[in-house]
């Protein structure tokens, strides 16, 4: 739940967003070609759009670079006010525990360099949230500029294709209106936009700092357990702890020897308190306070359904607005109606009760491959969970079988594919879905034993890689193996000519490309009980395992 000034800045981030696409349409509403076919008034649009981009660029800057300096010392004043909020209420908790009956052992004589330590502590906070919310503004700045010019040179080449000036500029400018002024790259390769990144930094900073002065006032009464609270519908990576008593190492100054419960943060370690978390704990007095981690199935079961209606609605919204603003900007009159209906369309889902997904018969065929194991793992029951939430289409116009769009949690494929070339749409559906569980959950890019895995067994396909080759070319086992063959693809670069696999220039264009890759194909293999296990990959699989369980 966002605090009114939480949700006050975050508003301003998205009026800043929407004045920057505004006025970019405006102007290119208001400078229209006329309808005469000679490429010379195209060509002189385009040198006066030049033109006022370098306007557009500077008006930006000026206008809201003021902005963006009183948004900042509104992050800061929060972050230091919610600390401040920590310690009044903390204080007023461990005040009634005592009338209660508890004993206190409160310091006698707490040294200067504590209190110091912690404004340390959340000056350090401050400055990490502000510089990356100022290379955000910038970002943004950029980007607005770089979509600017990207459409003026796209609705030149859109023009020469027929139609009207409206369906040209529409045409040009709607990749980046369906994913908005996304600035802000994650390593996962993921893009978020200004509004979204700070409403997840600034909550997170905020909470820190309320949960940093909850600690300094513990420390001052000398007392270092916590309690996770239990609620109705506690965060997926957070349940193993809700119920439980905690030391608080990280902001109480707790230590192994205060009690026989794990430390806080072991359970940070294991994904508590992750970004936009909504858990919380509260003091544990020993002889006072009770816990209970134990969960009725009934109550996991509800958990279960409300963590999936909430990540439904989360994906619901996220297309009200995606067609609300393709609406809003579109210059063509039928775009306009057609993304109106869209928008309204998803209203009406978002205003449900409960809301679902229709799937078509391919995507249910594979749905049905998954619960067909009753005794699925993990990992297995987090794909199904992944696939009730994520909208798969077909697209006939993609120029490749699948594809999944990280910005917008879609997961397309073109059909003709698999009737052309026989791909397995089931083994299509669970490496797309992979990658959403990836970026989720595992980050298969940053875990050092796949790493470490993963050069290992590249190293062996390079010294067998004369051998691997002349398996594909006799057409043996590896020929139909499409998991497989993405391995070999990833693990020689694209140095092994094989069936199925991605461009050397695909390889080298990001780092984590290669782990993600290799984690989709591992999983496929994974979910669809596939008979691909070969020995010189055993390093990989072994690595995949110790990640999912």
């Amino acid at each position: 739940m966002k605090t009114k000034e939480e949700y006050n800045i975050v508003r301003a981030f998205e009026r800043i967003e929407d004045e920057l696409i505004f006025s970019m349409i405006r102007n290119m509403q208001n400078h229209k070609v006329e309808e005469i076919k000679e490429e010379k008034q195209w060509s002189m649009w385009q040198a006066e759009q030049l033109r006022y981009l370098e306007k557009y660029r500077r008006d930006n800057r000026r206008k809201f670079g003021n902005d963006f300096a009183k948004i900042n010392h509104k992050i800061e004043a929060l972050i230091r006010t919610a600390e401040y909020e920590g310690e009044m209420e903390q204080e007023i908790e461990i005040l009634k525990s005592i009338k209660e009956g508890f004993q206190s052992k409160k310091t006698i004589g707490i040294t200067t360099d504590f209190f110091l330590l912690n404004q340390r502590k959340l000056d350090t906070l401050i400055e990490a949230v502000t510089s990356d919310i100022k290379k955000a503004e910038i970002a943004v700045l950029r980007m607005a500029n770089d979509q600017y010019r990207k459409t003026i040179f796209n609705a030149m080449v859109y023009a020469n294709a027929g139609g009207t000036y409206e369906k040209a500029v529409d045409m040009a400018t709607k990749d980046f209106l369906t994913a908005g002024l996304n600035c802000v790259a994650y390593t996962n390769g993921a893009r978020h936009t200004l509004s979204d990144y700070a409403d997840m930094a600034i909550r997170t900073a905020t909470k820190r700092a309320y949960l940093q002065g909850e600690g300094i006032k513990r420390k001052e009464w000398g007392i270092s357990t916590v309690i996770m609270n239990k609620r109705g519908n506690p965060c997926p990576k957070c349940l193993p702890f809700c119920g439980k008593v905690l030391i608080d190492d990280v902001w109480s100054g707790g230590k192994v020897e205060d009690g026989p419960y794990p430390l806080m943060s072991y359970a940070i370690s294991k994904g508590l308190y992750h970004p936009r978390c909504q858990d919380v704990h509260s003091t544990y007095f020993p002889g006072i306070s009770t816990s209970d981690d134990t969960w009725t199935e009934k109550e996991l079961q509800t958990i279960g359904l409300n963590s999936k209606q909430e990540a439904k609605r989360q994906y619901v919204d996220r297309q009200v607005k995606k067609y609300e603003r393709l609406e809003r900007y579109s210059l063509d009159l039928e775009n306009r109606k057609q993304y109106a209906i869209k928008a309204g369309e998803w209203k009406t889902v978002s205003n449900s009760k409960e809301i679902k997904f229709d799937i078509s018969a391919e995507i249910q065929k594979f749905a049905n491959v998954l619960k067909l194991d009753e005794k699925a793992s993990k990992h297995k029951n987090l794909m199904m969970f992944c696939l009730e939430f994520t909208e798969i289409v077909e697209d006939n116009m993609l120029n490749v079988p699948f594809a999944y769009v990280l910005d917008e949690d879609v997961i397309k494929y073109n059909s003709t594919f698999s009737n052309i070339n026989n791909y397995d749409m089931n083994y299509v559906f669970a490496h797309e879905l992979s990658h959403r569980m990836d970026e989720l959950e595992y980050h298969s890019w940053e875990n050092q034993k796949f790493l470490w895995a993963i050069e290992v067994c590249q190293e062996k396909v390079y010294n067998n890689k004369n051998e691997i080759q002349k398996w594909f070319e006799l057409g043996g086992k590896y020929e139909d193996s499409f998991a497989i063959s993405d391995i070999i693809s990833a693990l020689s670069n694209n140095e092994i000519e094989v069936p199925v696999g991605h461009s050397k220039e695909y390889w080298a264009s990001h780092i984590y490309l290669k782990p993600m890759e290799l984690f989709a194909n591992l999983s496929s293999i994974d979910v669809l009980n596939l008979d691909e296990k070969e020995s010189i990959l055993r390093e990989l699989f072994e690595a995949y395992k110790e990640l999912v369980e």
